[in-house]
């Protein structure tokens, strides 16, 4: 996710386009370079139970479908010209002095073509100075396996982004995720809340004498987890002001308590009255190295 943020950060100050693309059942374009077999799948025809199927094609959580599917991708970007980043091997770009392709012009202001792509499973978000340098690449895609184009960045990994061009500037928000959250923990109507986590739940390694027993019912602690690492991925992805909270409840991850849970929903209660924070990725300042991050409202 850092990548990301760089990459979007990147694009704010640039001033670049975004754009996502979607390929079709993307692991299945994938050959596997092993032989694996499977037993016969009910229903197929000549159905003998002595027999067994070889796939040819990479599966949705077969081990090896992550590896084949990014090697053949990595193949076609890299035959079209792009760069596979030193730092982080899901995060490709182009840079071109001459376009790659006749009918692709030149940027107005004379610079290089610039392209970005972060790689997640199917889904691709787009960085790019040029509109047609996108459009192309597609097109090249799409003559291995079928793409979508998805048209401008709105929703990438469950983070809303919205584009501000004239201000230069992007509001990165998960509403959805925190309505889903907040249902799933039957939240909807708790009473928001004003700070993540109270000051007497601050010290969460001594919890106070009334403390309830530690969670012996199976079911509680794996949700007690589950609603932790969701609290994480908000705080990585658009609401860093709840990181040291989801940082202090997941210490506590394999042996929670009560009053680790009650503070846990106390982070939704916070949530609930601030759905409509974003984070904010400003290019107000294009010759300053450094990004700013905002939690605004």
């Amino acid at each position: 996710m850092t990548s990301i943020h760089v990459i979007l950060a990147y694009a704010t100050q640039q001033d670049l386009d975004l754009f996502m693309f979607d390929v079709k059942t993307a692991f299945l374009n994938a050959e596997l370079k092993q032989e694996i077999y499977i037993h016969q799948i009910p229903g197929y025809p000549n159905d003998d139970p002595s027999m067994v199927n070889r796939l040819l094609h990479a599966l949705y959580g077969l081990k090896q479908s992550s590896h084949e599917w990014y090697n053949l991708l990595c193949a076609i970007l890299l035959s079209l010209g792009l760069q596979c980043c030193d730092v982080d091997k899901a995060v490709f770009f182009g840079h071109w002095t001459v376009p790659p392709y006749s009918s692709i012009p030149m940027p107005s202001d004379s610079s290089p073509l610039l392209i970005i792509i972060p790689v997640y499973v199917n889904d691709r978000l787009t960085a790019t100075n040029l509109t047609l340098l996108y459009h192309w690449l597609i097109m090249e895609i799409n003559k291995h396996f079928e793409v979508k184009d998805l048209g401008p960045a709105s929703m990438y990994l469950g983070i809303h982004i919205k584009c501000d061009r004239e201000n230069q500037k992007i509001f990165l928000s998960q509403c959805p995720f925190i309505t889903d959250l907040l249902t799933q923990y039957d939240m909807t109507k708790a009473a928001p809340s004003k700070v993540p986590l109270h000051s007497k739940l601050h010290d969460l390694s001594d919890p106070p004498p009334n403390t309830l027993p530690d969670i012996k019912d199976s079911d509680l602690i794996p949700t007690y987890q589950s609603l932790v690492r969701s609290l994480i991925y908000l705080a990585v992805c658009s609401r860093p002001d709840i990181a040291y909270t989801a940082m202090a409840l997941g210490v506590f991850s394999s042996k929670p308590t009560h009053t680790h849970l009650l503070a846990a929903k106390g982070v939704l209660c916070y949530l609930a009255g601030t759905m409509n924070f974003a984070l904010i990725y400003g290019g107000a300042l294009p010759n300053d190295p450094m990004y700013h991050e905002h939690a605004v409202s």
